[in-house]
């Protein structure tokens, strides 16, 4: 078996320099359309994609000074997807944003929130007056050029992760792991 592994192995090295060179270089041509390709998305193409393409419950856009923003329903948790750096109507980053209050949340929790995992980061703020304490998380990205179609990933990350924070936050014991089954 090892044999055979390594004879594979070894066609695959002697034949790497023959494929590299049948690959052709970008030309200038291939280069500048890339360039030249519209940098951003539009916050209302964004909104009917959420609605239609992902099944979510997006509200209508919002604007607070320069800045658009739609908040979305998705089951039982709620969110905003703020648009930013927008030129001619297209934005080039986005973040997708949330907070959780409760007397459960504590620095620790959001430090460790932050320690133990990645994409999805998060800040604790303190009581104020009878507000309890609360924690937003926080998911930014850059567009590229490409359409919608390179956001697909992004929100199943935020969507993957919301309902965690949402449990790490509210003070829930964590559901036990189940018994493998035998």
């Amino acid at each position: 078996m090892k044999t055979a592994a390594l004879a594979v192995l070894t066609a695959l090295m002697l034949g790497a320099p023959a494929l590299a060179a049948d690959q052709t270089p970008p030309t200038a041509t291939s280069t500048q359309a890339v360039a030249a390709a519209p940098l951003g998305l539009a916050p209302a193409a964004v909104v009917a994609w959420l609605a239609t393409q992902e099944g979510l419950t997006p509200g209508a856009l919002e604007q607070e000074g320069t800045n658009q923003y739609v908040r979305v329903s998705d089951g039982g948790l709620r969110w905003i997807l703020f648009f930013q750096s927008c030129d001619a109507g297209l934005c080039s980053d986005l973040q997708f944003s949330t907070g959780f209050a409760n007397a459960a949340i504590t620095p620790e929790t959001i430090n460790g929130w932050n320690r133990d995992r990645r994409f999805l980061k998060a800040f604790y703020e303190a009581p104020q007056g009878t507000n309890p304490p609360s924690a937003v998380v926080q998911y930014d990205l850059f567009t590229v050029p490409g359409g919608i179609g390179q956001l697909t990933d992004h929100l199943a990350i935020w969507r993957g992760l919301l309902p965690d924070f949402a449990r790490a936050t509210s003070g829930a014991p964590a559901a036990p792991t189940p018994a493998p089954a035998q």
